[in-house]
């Protein structure tokens, strides 16, 4: 019934006949599992790397890109526009000029010293601090909740020079005796 199977004892190794051919390399599976491991990341890195260059050349082909045609046209209008002479009002002898052009002028300008700033030099005035408001009669004895009265500062008005006033003045009747 039950059957016997004949088993020889397992043998030790002897430390002196060295190790067995047949034993697995430890070493060379680690090196090759970590090796696998490695390369296993960088081939995933790189697929995620194509998708995203593939997705962002896809939105911007499909949603970036302008393919309206009235908005082509308007950009192109404005292109020409930057780009060519045109009159804009010939009695009154304004004419639009590249945006190139206008830049070479205006350095040249500069360096000539011909730059024009409109407006003259002016010293700016020093502020004067706010003049403090007489305190309201009824606000020491305000009741408590009630809102305060509000403290406006109000500048004091400048006083023209005289030699200021009467220079226009002088001006336009010179002028009006000229005329005469």
């Amino acid at each position: 019934m039950s059957e016997h199977v004949e088993t020889s004892p397992i043998g030790h190794h002897d430390p002196k006949e060295g190790f067995d051919r047949a034993e697995p390399n430890a070493r060379s599976i680690w090196l090759f599992t970590v090796l696998s491991i490695v390369s296993l990341v960088l081939v995933l890195v790189a697929v995620q790397q194509y998708f995203v260059k593939i997705w962002d050349e896809a939105v911007t082909e499909k949603v970036l890109t302008a393919t309206d045609s009235q908005l082509q046209m308007v950009h192109g209008r404005d292109d020409w526009d930057l780009t060519h002479y045109m009159y804009l009002d010939k009695k009154a002898g304004q004419i639009r000029i590249p945006v190139d052009r206008a830049k070479d002028l205006f350095l040249q300008e500069v360096a000539d010293g011909k730059a024009f700033y409109p407006g003259k030099p002016t010293v700016p005035k020093k502020e004067e601090p706010a003049a403090a408001a007489p305190a309201a009669p009824g606000a020491a004895g305000a009741a408590p909740g009630s809102p305060a009265p509000a403290a406006v500062a109000t500048p004091a008005p400048a006083t023209p020079a005289p030699a200021a006033a009467t220079a226009p003045k002088a001006a336009t009747a010179k002028k009006a005796a000229k005329k005469k």
